[in-house]
């Protein structure tokens, strides 16, 4: 948690201000693109080199990207300890290395249907404070090397854990083997790991199958713009201010008006 000494100087909040192609934007990412096709698209159509985003999303998975340009870039790392919310499909019976199905799928032949009531009871079993493992296939850097390309060389390593807070898990639908799953936890938080560890409580394995981001703290979905109909007229009605952006930010990390 961000202290009252850790958020941004004056100065710096004075510099953001004055900026005039300081701005902010909420897109949403299509499933099967990168997360740094947004910069692209946004450089292009502003014409500006300094372009960032909030929180990666795996190319596979799809929704909300927090976007800064010019000096309101500054703010994107606060945005990172923002609460996350999830919608997330869990396939049971399932496994792969990297936990959804990017990777080799192996089908459990051994597999059993359960009923809601299993799930309900696995399911309070992740919520509140954890620690959780690290997929093996991730960004996660261990001693300056980064996991999944020691994983790709065939080298044998153990994940980092992290303490991370899942705050809540609620279904939207089961019908056995897939579980439409919401998901609210903290940063760092891991869906891949959540399913993977969902399939070894139930005994019977499983993997992520689908992934949208749907919230940063107060930031919606409902909120975005669709990356592949943008122009830069779009964009320039639809910008959110840095004045606002900060105070937003500072009332949530300060408890400040």
């Amino acid at each position: 948690m961000f202290t009252r000494k850790d958020f941004l100087s004056p100065e710096k909040l004075k510099s953001i201000l004055a900026d005039p192609q300081a701005k902010i934007y909420l897109l949403t990412k299509p499933k099967g693109v990168p997360s740094f096709r947004a910069v692209a698209i946004l450089r292009r159509l502003l014409g500006l080199k300094k372009v960032g985003f909030a929180g990666t999303l795996d190319p596979l998975a799809s929704g909300l990207l927090i976007m800064a340009t010019g000096q309101a870039t500054k703010l994107l790392d606060y945005f990172h300890n923002l609460p996350k919310t999830y919608e997330a499909q869990i396939i049971f019976g399932q496994t792969s290395a990297t936990y959804d199905l990017e990777g080799p799928v192996e089908i459990n032949s051994q597999a059993k249907p359960f009923v809601r009531e299993f799930v309900e009871g696995l399911l309070k079993k992740f919520l509140g404070p954890q620690l959780q493992q690290v997929p093996l296939y991730s960004a996660k850097k261990v001693k300056g090397q980064t996991l999944y390309k020691l994983a790709r060389q065939g080298k044998k390593i153990t994940p980092p854990s992290q303490r991370v807070e899942i705050y809540g898990l609620t279904i939207k639908d089961f019908s056995y083997p897939k579980l439409d799953l919401v998901v609210e936890c903290s940063t760092g938080t891991y869906i891949r790991s959540l399913a993977h560890d969902l399939g070894e409580a139930s005994g019977q394995g499983a993997l992520l199958g689908e992934l949208c981001r749907t919230a940063i703290g107060n930031f919606k979905i409902s909120q975005t713009l669709a990356l592949e109909n943008l122009n830069k007229s779009i964009l320039e009605k639809n910008s959110l201010t840095a004045q606002g952006v900060i105070d937003y930010l500072n009332q949530y990390y300060l408890g400040r008006p």
